[in-house]
């Protein structure tokens, strides 16, 4: 975080990396405020880093922004945002990439070109009616490598940006895919039936030959077009559904942890800690505790 005492605004701050096709902004808000207009020229993709803002997109209902989430907007779109909890012991921190929008054009056509999809999306586009949506791993290491890019002092980092740009849209797109069938927005999507069959047999041992025949595939096909929609394998898509109901069971303190262990599917306790302190950052025990408080 910046020194306080050296900003000449305490209300979004900001400091600027520029690239050849892309603008790295951090943004530092460390008092109260509202109704502060946020607007660029082409695609903003921007994650919370540290504290909350309220946005507030068009005519929509305002939302919550949080750490571990995104937001995308096309040109010409402004935000209203609110500040309601910041100070200088809890500041507000953002990094928002800001893209000319024909050097996105030029990037999903290339992508659309030289690697087109296979499922039936048909092609790399992104979708802004999908616009606030949670992060996932995948997502948020390639947002951390753009923003280091941005800020080394190395003569080759322009092509290196270039390079993760693509990557970046590739997993935005991805992480919109897999947030419209958790929304249940995309139930003719041909993973719906897929998606629907693992939620509904979380404590069952699952076949990969019953989710190829629900999306009527062969196994090598299968495994190709799902992980290319989502950025995630058909099993490991499993078990991260395994790890949310585990959480979700994990705040009932009559149960404990062996007992939830078993209950969405594993069959190991240590496998089980071990995959959800990969996932979530801490074991199963501590998260229990961090609800429980």
């Amino acid at each position: 975080m910046s020194d306080t005492r050296e900003l000449d605004s305490l209300v979004e701050h900001r400091r600027v990396f520029t690239l050849n096709h892309c603008e790295l902004n951090i943004f530092e808000t460390y008092r109260q405020c509202s109704d502060v207009v946020l607007s660029y020229n082409g695609l903003v993709i921007t994650s919370m880093l540290r504290g909350k803002k309220v946005m507030h997109v068009s005519q929509k209902p305002g939302f919550d922004f949080l750490p571990g989430e995104t937001v995308i907007l096309p040109e010409g779109i402004s935000m209203k945002v609110d500040f309601p909890e910041a100070d200088e012991k809890h500041p507000v921190q953002c990094a928002t990439i800001a893209l000319d929008w024909h050097v996105v054009t030029q990037m999903l056509d290339f992508l659309n070109e030289r690697y087109p999809r296979k499922d039936e999306g048909g092609e790399w586009k992104l979708n802004f009616s999908q616009y606030h949506f949670y992060n996932n791993r995948e997502l948020a290491n390639v947002m951390n490598k753009l923003i280091n890019i941005s800020m080394e002092d190395d003569l080759a980092k322009d092509a290196l940006a270039d390079l993760t740009l693509k990557s970046l849209l590739i997993r935005v797109i991805q992480t919109q895919n897999m947030a419209l069938i958790e929304d249940g927005l995309a139930m003719n999507n041909r993973f719906a039936a897929v998606v629907e069959y693992i939620r509904e047999n979380l404590t069952a041992k699952i076949s990969i030959e019953v989710l190829c025949q629900k999306a009527c595939m062969s196994k090598s096909g299968f495994f190709r077009t799902f992980k290319e929609a989502f950025g995630l394998s058909p099993v490991e898509f499993i078990i991260r559904e395994r790890i949310g109901l585990a959480k979700r069971l994990l705040a009932n303190p009559t149960a404990t942890v062996t007992e939830v262990c078993y209950q969405v599917g594993f069959n190991n306790l240590h496998y089980f800690s071990r995959l959800f302190k990969m996932l979530e950052g801490v074991t199963p025990t501590v998260y229990r505790q961090t609800v429980g408080a």
